[in-house]
């Protein structure tokens, strides 16, 4: 059973890879499901195959129940959201991936997946699961034994063998696709020779510039026909994701002065009772809304808001009732004690596991308190048991700490003994065997209780904002009327721009997933009724919808305008440059001057006084010594340029540099390969509609 064990621990693994990182070149660039109970149950498409919500819950559930068990704790929502991406890149890997592998004919036969399991090349993980680990070599004949015994075995541990096999299956599948993709791609002998002449080669050169500045926009007319025109020319430029613009207003609900009046009334009251009180820690468990404060501070460490004088006073003087981040307290001297100011100590942890097991913890750490009382080396036991890693290499040195780092049983322990103790104590961690090494000189200290009452909304405060945020839709339950209503001073309206499906956030609040769900599930104009977020309620306004694929032209319009203005600066400025004998005639002509940059190869990203300008650099790549080029439209203004001097590359028979470059670049490539089959197959994410 240990055996099965290992390979229940592997095939989960294994899933994983497969699921979400198997194939990472092609990756590189808590609440319960939420499943649709209308017609549409579509979570999406990928490669035209829909993908339902309850098929992509189910998947997720099992996710987190595998990763719950294995670590022995809750998924909490970050955990679960990342799971929900993970489950929707396994998706997209079996619908379009694996019809690529079918494609291609890509399998592994079942003479291949014998040898994997208990052949002369068993897969890594076979090997680590069955490798005897008092001589760490692996028993072929124990796999053997193993497989026989599974018809006699409990069902569930046949369907983890027959799991962890699919796992590494699917794994060989994707690694052959990996290497024919990384095989494919290869730098010739002719290509590497160009690189290097590309980067190598250099052109001294001449230049007049005519800029675009040069002309005011406003003095340029574009026509709607000019404008279509250009539009329809570059709307490979104005591709975009799917977003949503939100307009809102935030109605937030803050206490009201009833409601400081009752909590000032209520502390008043209670700080009567507190002095009265002989067990303080329970009166601060029952009645703060703050935590029980069990540190013992010195005269130079207490709290925010507690005079320093307080700390002389008598045990039980209670302070003033005092005002701090929004809440009334009172804070009341509990006790005093002669205490070190830090502690030196070393530990032994053995961790629990909520198992039978744990019960033998205490009493086997009892056992080791014996030998080292008896002279064995703390420091060497330590470092061979010791379940805390990061002081086992220092036999358990935890070195100096101060009063309150350590968690209490630990923190108690070690600043109530004295130098030299050796004590057992359980925390959340585990027992720990623990000396006392040193410990500083006692100073006195004071143990402070301290009752919070927090300065929060009455639920009369929450229903007269709600109401007043339901008043402000009723009235202003359009776009006109949302605009109009916020363009006053009585309203502040925030603007959300380019909200993704996925967002959780937007800017000037958090955690509003519901308001980003509303956006993506509603037309544009939508005025929604009041949402609550924590203490706040909003009203918003779908300003703009951004749908996946190519901006409209009004959604680009300013960039469009200002587009096409230049191009018509372009033109302008080619006609007016056209036939100049000389650079020095063209900038009389222009009103310029005859400008120099040296050094320049086609591999350069940006040309001295032109910054990156990638026409006018593949241009001057053609030209040779003393041929003046024709006006190149380009980034900044139009250029025509003149090579001075043609400074060929060195002469060299060593290529390696740059054929390395080039298979860097190649393999790269690999990686944008799921973005260009999600191109082309299509990917449709509508997972917004559930989660």
């Amino acid at each position: 059973m240990a055996v099965i064990g290992k390979i229940r621990e592997k095939s989960g693994l294994v899933m994983i890879i497969i699921g979400v990182g198997m194939l990472g070149f092609l990756f590189q660039d808590g609440a319960q499901s939420l499943l649709g109970s209308g017609p549409d149950n579509s979570l999406g498409e990928i490669g035209g195959v829909e993908v339902t919500a309850q098929e992509f819950d189910q998947r997720l559930q099992l996710a987190v129940s595998r990763w719950e068990n294995q670590n022995g704790t809750s998924a909490n929502a970050d955990v679960r959201a990342s799971f929900k991406d993970q489950v929707w890149d396994e998706f997209i890997r079996e619908y379009m991936l694996e019809s690529q592998f079918l494609e291609l004919g890509l399998a592994v036969s079942s003479e291949e997946l014998f040898d994997m399991v208990q052949g002369n090349d068993p897969h890594p993980q076979v090997k680590q699961s069955f490798t005897d680990p008092a001589t760490g070599s692996f028993n072929p004949t124990q796999v053997l034994q193993f497989l026989k015994s599974l018809e006699s075995m409990p069902a569930e541990n046949k369907n983890q063998w027959l799991l962890f096999e699919k796992g590494i299956e699917k794994e060989r599948v994707a690694s052959k696709y990996s290497t024919l993709l990384s095989k494919g791609l290869f730098a010739t002998s002719n290509m590497i020779k160009r690189a290097y002449t590309d980067q190598k080669e250099q052109r001294n050169i001449k230049f007049v510039v005519k800029r675009y500045n040069a002309v005011n926009d406003s003095t340029v007319k574009v026509s709607d026909d000019e404008l279509k025109a250009y539009y329809n020319e570059h709307k490979g430029e104005y591709k975009q994701g799917a977003s949503r613009e939100i307009e809102y207003v935030k109605f937030e609900v803050t206490p009201s002065e009833e409601d400081i009046a009752e909590a000032k009334k209520w502390i008043d009251e209670t700080a009567v009772e507190f002095k009265a009180t002989d067990d303080d820690s329970s009166f601060v468990v029952y009645n703060s809304e703050a935590p029980l404060d069990q540190k013992y501070y010195g005269v130079n460490e207490l709290p925010f808001g507690v005079d320093s004088a307080f700390f002389h006073q008598e045990v039980g003087s209670i302070s003033d009732v005092y005002e701090q981040n929004g809440s009334f307290m009172v804070t009341k001297l509990s006790s005093t004690k002669m205490i070190p100011d830090s502690v030196k100590a070393r530990h032994i942890l053995l961790k629990t596991t909520q198992t039978f097991a744990d019960t033998l913890l205490e009493a086997k750490l009892d056992s080791v308190k014996s030998v080292i009382e008896n002279g064995g080396d703390f420091a060497a036991i330590a470092t061979d048991m010791s379940e805390d890693v990061g002081s086992a290499i220092e036999g358990g040195d935890l070195g100096w700490f101060k009063e309150g780092v350590m968690v209490p049983s630990f923190n108690d322990a070690c600043f109530d003994g004295k130098p030299g103790d050796i004590v057992i104590v359980q925390s959340q961690f585990g027992f720990h065997l623990i000396e006392i090494l040193k410990q500083a000189d006692k100073t006195k200290k004071v143990r402070l209780a301290t009752v919070t009452r927090k300065n929060v909304p009455s639920n009369e405060t929450f229903d007269a904002v709600f109401a007043n945020a339901s008043m402000f839709y009723t009235n202003n339950g359009s776009t006109e009327t949302f605009t109009k209503t916020t363009e006053g001073d009585e309203y502040a309206k925030y603007i959300a721009a380019e909200v993704k499906v996925g967002d959780k956030n937007i800017p000037g609040m958090t955690d509003v997933r519901e308001l980003v769900r509303w956006s993506f599930k509603n037309e544009k104009g939508t005025v929604s009724a009041p949402m609550q977020f924590a203490n706040t309620f909003v009203v918003a306004h779908l300003a703009e919808i951004r749908e996946e694929g190519t901006a409209t032209m009004d959604q680009v319009e300013i960039q469009v305008e200002l587009g096409a203005k230049k191009k018509k600066k372009a033109e302008m400025f080619i006609e007016e440059m056209n036939g100049a004998a000389s650079l020095e005639a063209l900038a009389t002509t222009v009103g310029g001057s005859v400008e120099s940059a040296t050094g320049v190869n086609f591999e350069a990203l940006s040309i001295a006084g032109m910054g990156q300008e990638m026409r006018v650099n593949g241009m001057i790549s053609t030209l040779q010594k003393d041929q003046m080029s024709i006006p190149i439209e380009g980034q900044s203004g139009v250029y025509v340029v003149k090579v001075e001097e043609v400074v060929p590359a060195p002469e060299t028979t060593d290529y390696t540099v740059f054929k390395n470059q080039l298979t860097q670049q190649y393999s790269a490539a690999t990686g944008q390969l799921l973005e260009a089959l999600k191109d082309k197959m299509g990917v449709v994410d509508e997972r917004y509609k559930f989660y």
